[in-house]
């Protein structure tokens, strides 16, 4: 009867065995978390860009003169030809203003050693205060015109205030000139300027703008960054409101003044809160899309409603809802969730790990 109930025995031992493995599985199974990828929720810029036409101009396009007269007795530069900074253009017959400062400079010495005299004297209590103050008071004037004909012997030399090219020259060799006549006009090629008219409407967005850049008509295809130098307040008789832009260090051969361009103008435009998040990390329920939101804390996950406005080039969905730039959303493994479920967050691949495919 007992060798009967040994196999009994065995088989009720394996069964609870069975049994208690299984229930261990289950219960595994239920505390296993899921792994999921995350992605952190960043705000929308949407970039916007108009053009304007435009006219390149030289910045700087100059009549010279000189700050003395006389006759001119030689013209070194001939135009269209480029001169650097400080290049001498043109001199005056400098005879004339020699010989005054030669008589001035005398003057000066003269007057000088006498008031040299008087002031050790003054000093040892031999001269009267007044006589003195006359002396210095003569000191000053003298040395006042002697500067002032050394300033007009250095201003027969007519020199380039800038790097640029001679658009005209006024007058020849031996001709008489005048103090403040045009003689030299002289273009600035190192640095064109740029002028566009924008509607009302473009200037008040001038806080949004963060790019510029020019295209010409005669090279559509390149384009040339440009500075913002000022944008006039005050609209013109159309009602437009003049924006000048610096271009340096232009292409030889690609830009000269006088040709037409367009002023591309790149700004920021208002969206007004809207967020950008991968199209993967939305869902859809009920007719509503919703995202799994995580709460860093807890690594629990909660859905949140939000209107898709669109679908950018890059595959992301532009969205609005209660969400914000400090947020994380998961971007992978959204339909092996529920709602206030613990997550466990996919670790970013090494650095050394190209491609991720370790």
């Amino acid at each position: 009867m007992n060798r009967r109930l040994e196999p009994l025995k065995i088989f009720g031992l394996l069964g609870i065995l069975l049994i208690t493995s299984c229930s261990e599985r289950s219960s595994e199974k239920k505390e296993q978390i899921p792994v999921v990828k995350t992605t952190r929720v960043k705000s929308f810029h949407n970039l916007l860009s108009k053009s304007y036409p435009a006219r390149i101009k030289a910045s700087s396009d100059i009549r010279l003169s000189f700050r003395v007269a006389g006759p001119l007795s030689k013209v070194l530069v001939e135009e269209g030809e480029y001169v650097k900074k400080g290049q001498l253009l043109a001199k005056i017959d400098p005879r004339d203003y020699e010989l005054r400062l030669k008589g001035t400079e005398a003057k000066y010495r003269e007057i000088k050693a006498e008031v040299d005299r008087i002031t050790a004297l003054y000093k040892k209590g031999k001269v009267p205060e007044n006589d003195y103050d006359k002396a210095v008071s003569g000191l000053k004037q003298i040395t006042a015109q002697y500067e002032a004909h050394k300033n007009a012997l250095n201003d027969t030399r007519l020199k380039a205030p800038f790097a640029g090219n001679v658009a005209d020259v006024f007058f020849d060799t031996h001709e008489m000139v005048d103090a403040g006549m045009p003689v030299i006009a002289l273009v600035d090629t190192q640095q064109y300027e740029i002028v566009a008219h924008l509607p009302a409407d473009d200037y008040l967005k001038k806080n949004n703008f963060v790019d510029f850049r020019c295209r010409t008509v005669n090279h559509p295809g390149e384009e040339w960054p440009l500075t913002l130098k000022s944008i006039v307040a005050k609209g013109n008789v159309n009602g437009l409101y003049p924006a000048r832009f610096m271009l340096s260090e232009p292409e030889k051969g690609k830009i000269l003044p006088g040709m037409s361009a367009r002023v591309i103008i790149q700004y920021s435009a208002d969206d007004n809160g809207l967020l950008s998040v991968p199209s993967t990390a939305v869902f859809k329920k009920n007719e509503q899309s919703l995202v799994w939101k995580l709460d860093k804390e807890s690594q629990t996950v909660k859905s949140v409603t939000v209107k898709i406005v669109r679908i950018d080039a890059e595959g992301n969905a532009i969205v609005k809802g209660n969400l914000n730039t400090n947020d994380v959303v998961v971007s992978a493994g959204i339909h092996s969730i529920r709602e206030g479920q613990k997550v466990k967050q996919l670790e970013p691949p090494a650095e050394s790990n190209i491609g991720g495919l370790l």
